[in-house]
């Protein structure tokens, strides 16, 4: 009876919630995940995956974690159940083809129409998507997409030109990243949904939103919604299972994020619908949503309207932000770095004939110097700066950097880091790694 009435007791004490929080957070510490203790982490990582969450709210996941390898090394154990690795020697071995490692729950904040080939989690179902969608993006499909991007560069220089035109004193002040976001996004949406959006004409961040195939046309700023659909689904991919509630959270970057993130579904969903509804137009028109409506898997079968949807639109967000921020980063550096810019322009001005407005890919593809320059942007200013986290597969677990890492271990390779490494031998990245990361 006494120990009963102990137990009661301390039950019902002021400390029990602190205390039974404790365990929830100590317990796995010390036994689930107790393979990972002789890894340092930054403050309390190692117990919650609050911290990263924390550190991504904040819009510095990636220079936190770069902190973290500086101070502690190159393993680092940046959640209970994640460990960041800054050594290029293991970006073969966390996201080499055929490895078997498998995506990680982060991929399931970025879910919205349905899963597609960017976000599926299915090793059998990322292999039926990956074979029915290859095609796409043969060498013969992706110079068949080149006029279409010529036309929208003819329209972005013709926009410049008229700033030029209309300088005062030589100069003209505009916000280079706003033009390369409308450049980007008007190519994607040329290629994916089968016209631009209009933006470099209008010099306006406008795109038209439907929820439904039949909904009412509604309006929205797309590079916005795109900028806030990124920030709000990497930081809840920190913590997957805070989604369904995000929305209550007194936070307006979840629940305005959340609404971006169907905003740009919705941009999906009127474009494509738009384009099939439109059935046959004659014109042999041949881009990423002809290629992918053209698609088989091994049965036969084609991508249903969701599926397509879902990849027109992970087309849309792995092409727009990307190649504008490259874009813009790409000329910043070139003006800054002292003699590139003559220097560049001397081997376009060598390989170009005059009056060349737009070069076609043929022309500068042999440009040793501007891939150069190219490659050297995306090292300084990474496209994606994150570790995108792996799971490593059932079986024997893995070892790297002398670290056994056993099967349902999360590893990833911080982009960032490693691309600023002082270590000579991490240095020596080549162009194939920056790109696949």
């Amino acid at each position: 009876m006494s120990v009963s009435r102990s137990i009661l007791d301390f039950l019902v004490t002021p400390w029990t919630p602190i205390a039974l929080l404790g365990l929830y957070f100590l317990i796995p510490y010390f036994t689930t995940y107790g393979y990972l203790r002789d890894i340092p982490s930054p403050s309390f990582a190692g117990f919650t995956n609050i911290w990263l969450l924390l550190q991504a709210r904040q819009g510095k996941r990636f220079l936190s974690v770069h902190s973290a390898h500086r101070k502690y090394g190159k393993l680092v154990r940046i959640a209970p159940n994640h460990v960041s690795i800054a050594d290029d020697s293991a970006i073969q071995a966390v996201y080499g083809h055929g490895n078997g490692f498998l995506k990680s729950d982060y991929y399931d904040a970025f879910v919205s129409i349905q899963r597609g080939l960017f976000n599926t989690r299915d090793r059998a179902e990322h292999t039926r998507k990956r074979k029915t969608i290859a095609h796409t993006f043969s060498s013969k499909s992706i110079s068949q997409f080149e006029e279409y991007m010529t036309s929208n560069l003819n329209m972005f220089t013709k926009q410049w030109d008229g700033f030029s035109e209309r300088s005062h004193g030589g100069f003209y002040k505009l916000d280079a990243l706003h033009w390369f976001n409308f450049l980007a996004f008007d190519i994607i949406g040329d290629l994916a949904f089968g016209q631009p959006f209009g933006m470099v004409e209008k010099g306006k961040d406008i795109a038209e939103i439907r929820k439904t195939p039949d909904a009412p046309a509604t309006y929205a700023p797309a590079v916005e919604v795109l900028n806030r659909r990124g920030e709000v689904s990497g930081t809840l991919g920190c913590l997957p299972s805070l989604k369904p509630y995000a929305k209550y959270l007194p936070d307006p970057f979840f629940y305005q994020g959340l609404e971006a993130v169907q905003n740009l579904a919705g941009m999906a969903v009127a474009r494509v619908s738009a384009r099939l509804d439109a059935g046959p137009t004659g014109d042999d028109r041949v881009d990423l949503l002809a290629r992918l409506m053209e698609g088989k898997d091994e049965t036969g079968a084609k991508l249903s309207r969701p599926e397509l949807t879902a990849e027109a639109l992970t087309q849309l967000i792995a092409g727009s932000d990307t190649t504008s921020n490259t874009s813009c980063a790409l000329l910043y550096w070139v003006l800054k770095t002292p003699g590139v810019l003559q220097k560049l322009q001397a081997e376009l001005d060598a390989a170009l004939p005059a009056g060349t407005t737009v070069p076609q890919y043929m022309q500068v593809r042999d440009l040793k110097y501007m891939q150069c320059v190219i490659n050297e942007t995306l090292r300084i200013h990474s496209t994606s700066s994150l570790g995108l986290p792996r799971v490593v597969p059932p079986g024997p677990g893995t070892r790297i950097l002398d670290h056994h890492f056993p099967a349902g271990s999360v590893v990833s390779v911080p982009a960032y880091t490693v691309h600023h490494s002082t270590d000579r031998k991490s240095t020596r990245l080549n162009s194939s790694h920056r790109l696949y990361l």
